[in-house]
């Protein structure tokens, strides 16, 4: 028979503490409905959330990353794999960080869902691969939620272009932007 770990108290309240602060985070939603879309999108930031792999050809690149942007800033980045698959097995090229740089453009598109929008940024960002040496990209983020009016024109995810190869996500892969997102 298998010996259960008795539940302290201290993980018991925790638990419970933490429960009670999102329940009663959830139930107050409903309630202050738009009042919360309000001061979201006055606050003039917007965050994305990117993970999706290209399938261009034999060469392909998988990003991952999240940030923030303002006016013309963005702040954040993530990871990346940029890898060869002509061989029938992956061969990694490059792997490493990316940062963004510069905000070029941000535009929504269509009415927004909750606190998230359709839409499209643009901006440019540095690869640092395992060997440190950066390399200039430009990066643009596609974002297409449900309903009508919300396509933004391109394929959910995004399009890398770097040394003058362009990867184009395709077919796997996600994005969101969120307004009011945390500094």
């Amino acid at each position: 028979m298998e010996k259960q770990r008795p539940i302290s108290r201290t993980n018991r309240r925790e638990f419970l503490k933490k429960a009670g602060i999102g329940s009663a985070a959830l139930a107050t939603l409903p309630v202050l409905g738009d009042l919360l879309a309000t001061p979201a999108l006055a606050s003039g930031q917007v965050g994305f959330n990117l993970v999706a792999a290209s399938l261009n050809g034999t060469e392909r690149v998988i990003l991952a990353g999240d940030g923030l942007m303002t006016g013309s800033e963005a702040t954040g980045g993530g990871t990346f794999v940029h890898f060869d698959v002509g061989s029938g097995v992956p061969v990694i090229i490059h792997t490493g960080v990316w940062k963004a740089k510069r905000l070029n453009s941000f535009t929504t598109v269509g009415a927004p869902l909750g606190l998230g929008t359709s839409g499209i940024a643009v901006m440019d960002i540095d690869l640092i691969p395992a060997n440190n040496q950066r390399i200039n990209a430009s990066l643009t983020i596609f974002c297409n939620l449900p309903g009508p009016g919300r396509f933004s024109g391109g394929e959910e995810g995004f399009v890398l272009t770097v040394n003058g190869k362009t990867f184009t996500q395709a077919g796997v892969g996600a994005s969101l932007f969120t307004f009011g997102a945390p500094s």
